[in-house]
């Protein structure tokens, strides 16, 4: 992929489809990964079944969801940047993995035939789309009876914890939820899913928190860090955060990066298994 500037192209994702954007999903999923296959174990996805990936990205889990369901299955990518999409087409051709499809789709508006999937997994998808509730709509007309829907969503984003404690950083994080609700997303969204998901006839399944704790120097630790170093120049950009609020959050940051004390709380998620009547 090229390198795109950040105001190169229109951004179908609100935090860009640039190569550094990538590079940080690629980090991302590596270190959620576990979290994801111990969810789809849980909820039964396996060898021989269609997995819909909504709201795919570049890909990395349609790839992983591949391996898991096996040339016996097949996965459907949808993921409304051509950009990544592009990627994923040409991973999966590199690594010889005919039984992924990956289409360019608003996954507000998905066009599949009904009843002809397995399961779907989304994983914080729900929060940056305007209609999450379409959405939900979308892939209950798409399941088959008793396929199951997968869902890692944040329910408070805003809550993430840096400590020791910085008013810098706080500030950034304000920014960032605002900037996020004002495209139409909520940082919440999890709060709202199973009402939602109940209305459009899945049972609810499994509920479960998610959260982790990263500590300065270990791998997790690098996720936020290279996820500010991305955002926060947007959102000065936009007009959301002045240059000098980003320049106080990222010197907090390093402070802490370099404290044996500091920990990082990541922002309070929902895991929902929901299955369809």
């Amino acid at each position: 992929m090229k390198h795109l500037s950040l105001h190169s192209q229109k951004e179908e994702y609100v935090l860009g489809t640039h190569e550094a954007e990538l590079e940080r999903l690629g980090v991302q999923h590596r270190l959620w990964s576990a979290q994801a296959f111990a969810l789809w174990e849980a909820a039964g996805i396996g060898v021989g079944q269609t997995v819909l990936d909504v709201g795919s990205g570049p890909g990395y889990t349609s790839l992983d969801l591949a391996g898991v369901v096996t040339s016996r299955g097949k996965i459907i990518a949808l993921d409304e940047s051509s950009r990544f999409i592009a990627h994923l087409q040409r991973q999966a051709e590199a690594l010889n993995i005919a039984h992924l499809e990956a289409r360019v789709c608003d996954v507000q508006r998905i066009d599949l035939p009904a009843a002809s999937i397995d399961a779907a997994y989304n994983r914080w998808v729900l929060c940056f789309v305007p209609n999450p509730e379409a959405v939900i709509a979308n892939v209950a007309k798409v399941l088959r009876p008793n396929g199951v829907f997968v869902i890692q969503e944040y329910m408070n984003y805003g809550e993430m914890l840096l400590a020791p404690e910085s008013a810098a950083f706080r500030r950034g994080i304000e920014a960032a939820v605002a900037a996020w609700r004002k495209r139409g997303g909520d940082p919440n969204v999890g709060l709202r899913l199973p009402a939602l998901l109940t209305q459009h006839g899945f049972h609810l399944e499994d509920i479960r928190p998610l959260h982790r704790i990263a500590r300065p120097g270990t791998p997790f630790w690098h996720w936020p860090t290279i996820f500010f170093r991305n955002f926060l120049p947007l959102l000065v950009e936009q007009g959301a955060l002045s240059q000098d609020a980003c320049e106080a959050f990222m010197r907090d940051w390093e402070a802490r990066s370099n404290d044996h004390t500091a920990f990082f709380c990541s922002p309070p998620m929902i895991e929902i298994i929901a299955r369809r009547k």
